[in-house]
């Protein structure tokens, strides 16, 4: 085992409710470690929801500008020394966390399927929809669904206010990448409906987009 793999995790700053929505307020980065079932139920508005895995440090590395102010959220505490050492391990300290109550908090939007994506009415005005295809760009050129916009995951809060009016539907490639998106297109205010589903179930249904030049 390296050095680095046995470094502890930074000591963290016990934040409280009040100062996680003072954290909101201010822009800063409050990340909810549950898993996206969960935290598409309910959460606290405003946050972002990176589920604490095996390269959680990796997406707040890639998304997080560096220097900026992060607060962690669980209701386990058994999940936040894991993730404080894993940002530790890429140079990320001084970090909040804060322990949820009970209390399921006010925040949730909803998890579907392909199926409920699919016999939805796009005809429908009143059900205006802007499917958000987050996966990586070769992904996206080599199939995607008509009408899809691609939007990288790091772009989401650039692109993301000059998208059409409507209820945003975003997919990946397994619904993982799309619980951060899903959060992050929230937190700019917009309606949102996670497709927590393999591309797999629906590329027979998927459209070439063309090929690139050699």
């Amino acid at each position: 085992m390296s050095l680095e793999d046995r470094r502890d995790a930074a000591p963290a700053r016990r934040v409280t409710a009040d100062d996680v929505t003072d954290a909101v307020l201010s822009g800063s980065w409050v990340i909810d470690l549950r898993d996206r079932q969960r935290y598409a139920e309910a959460h606290v508005p405003g946050t972002v929801n990176v589920e604490w895995s095996a390269d959680f440090a990796t997406y707040v590395g890639w998304l997080v500008p560096w220097h900026d102010d992060i607060v962690l959220l669980s209701d386990s505490p058994d999940l936040l020394e894991p993730a404080l050492r894993d940002l530790a391990r890429i140079g990320i300290e001084g970090v909040g966390t804060h322990v949820l109550s009970p209390e399921p908090p006010p925040a949730s939007y909803r998890r579907v399927e392909w199926a409920d994506y699919l016999a939805a009415d796009p005809g429908d005005p009143t059900q205006r929809r802007v499917l958000v295809d987050v996966r990586e760009a070769d992904e996206h050129e080599r199939a995607h669904l008509p009408g899809a916009v691609h939007v990288p995951l790091h772009d989401v809060e650039r692109i993301g206010p000059t998208l059409p009016s409507g209820e945003i539907w975003v997919h990946c490639r397994s619904g993982r990448t799309a619980a951060i998106a899903a959060s992050l297109f929230q937190r700019l205010g917009r309606a949102v409906v996670h497709i927590d589903d393999s591309w797999d179930r629906v590329a027979d249904r998927a459209v070439a987009s063309g090929t690139r030049a050699a």
